[in-house]
């Protein structure tokens, strides 16, 4: 999927995504140990709760 969005194959060093994510929860007041907004998935990714947009 990464190959497909960035045009490069992922070599497991990439941290690009998990810092944004970390970025746009320090933005939006979302606390990364216990977060509300942005669940984190593990093997998997990054989930919007509906319940913390209410």
């Amino acid at each position: 999927m990464l190959k497909e969005m960035r045009g490069v194959s992922y070599d497991g060093l990439d941290r690009s995504i998990d810092v944004a994510i970390s970025r746009l929860r320090k933005k939006l007041g979302d606390n990364p140990s216990e977060p509300f907004r942005i669940k984190t998935v593990r093997n998997r990714g990054y989930l919007f709760s509906l319940s913390g947009w209410e």
